[in-house]
């Protein structure tokens, strides 16, 4: 089996929202409020961020790259920024300190996400609008410099390009939004139509040769899009490349592509799928577990690194951390 049970971390009292991982840490957000650091390679909680400090839900957690400065954006409308205390110098005891608190939206921040170089913060709410932060080097000050509102409903997700400045947005209205920066402004680049629910997530293939973004929808639907070219209007063209094989039954809540370019996908259902490019365009399924939190619900799935190993991370309405062993060597026969 490429992936296998490899730890089960009770870590909250209520459902676990978001996961994200950077210099083998990984945080986590619920909906009881708080925010868990855990060492994933020792399976060890280091700190556990006031939960006070938000007065509902954690529904997004997300690491500045190549720092220890972590973003929290929660149902209270606001986002807390966190840093390390004693970063500098790198002794053994753990504990987050407050930097500041960021207020903007008018209702519910559903998801945070930095972009690659760590110059921007991306935040999305029930308010329908992307909101584009820029911050000091210590991330303590931020200034929002654009107000994205061509949604016309709920967004749901937000991600980043690894390489690029390009953002994607997914939304209740069954669409997503690549943006880019253009005239010292932010723009509406292209809308991906296709799903037939609401897009919960999308996550962009890290590579640097061509451009292509997954996602996954209330309509219990995986699919890849390929950008095109732009036209006379420079407008971003994309093609809907790809549907993956139909497994889940429900909504697909998460979905995640690995370095090595396989796609994960979780939601409803409670199952874990992984899927790999057999050929251009044409997907195939690795593996998949089901009910991978027992009868719970999978809110988040996410490819992570541990001490230089590929591992998958989920979080499901029972309040676990699952993570998984990942075997590639399994895959590359398995289903052609």
């Amino acid at each position: 089996m490429p992936i296998q049970l490899a730890k089960s971390l009770k870590l909250h009292r209520d459902k676990v929202w978001s996961i994200d991982c950077s210099n083998g840490m990984l945080a986590t957000g619920s909906t009881d409020r708080s925010v868990k650091i855990i060492d994933a390679s020792q399976y060890k909680l280091l700190d556990e961020l006031d939960n006070t400090v938000h007065k509902k839900a954690v529904r997004s957690v997300a690491w500045r790259p190549n720092s220890y400065v972590l973003a929290a954006g929660s149902f209270d409308s606001t986002i807390s920024i966190w840093n390390r205390e004693g970063e500098e110098e790198m002794d053994n005891s753990w504990e987050m300190e407050l930097l500041a608190i960021i207020e903007g939206h008018e209702n519910e921040v559903k998801s945070v996400a930095w972009s690659h170089d760590g110059a921007y913060l991306a935040s999305c709410s029930r308010d329908k609008s992307v909101w584009i932060w820029e911050s000091d080097e210590m991330g303590e000050e931020y200034e929002c410099i654009s107000v994205l509102q061509e949604h016309s409903q709920d967004v749901k997700h937000v991600v980043w390009h690894p390489y690029l400045q390009l953002l994607a947005s997914s939304s209740y209205d069954d669409t997503i939004r690549i943006w880019r920066e253009y005239d010292d402004d932010w723009e509406s680049a292209a809308v991906l139509n296709g799903h037939e629910g609401t897009v919960w997530s999308s996550d962009f293939e890290k590579s640097e040769t061509q451009l292509r973004i997954c996602s996954g929808s209330d309509d219990a639907s995986v699919k890849v899009w390929k950008y095109v070219r732009d036209d006379e209007e420079e407008q971003q063209e994309w093609i809907c490349e790809a549907t993956l094989p139909a497994v889940h039954t429900r909504a697909v809540y998460s979905v995640s592509w690995s370095e090595d370019g396989h796609i994960a996908s979780a939601g409803s259902d409670g199952k874990l799928v992984i899927y790999r490019e057999a050929q251009p365009g044409q997907w195939k399924i690795v593996d998949q577990q089901e009910l991978c939190h027992g009868v719970h619900e999978v809110n988040v799935a996410k490819w992570i690194k541990i001490n230089g190993k590929t591992m998958l991370a989920t979080g499901g309405d029972d309040g676990y951390i699952n993570l998984w062993n990942w075997d590639t060597s399994s895959t590359s026969n398995k289903n052609n």
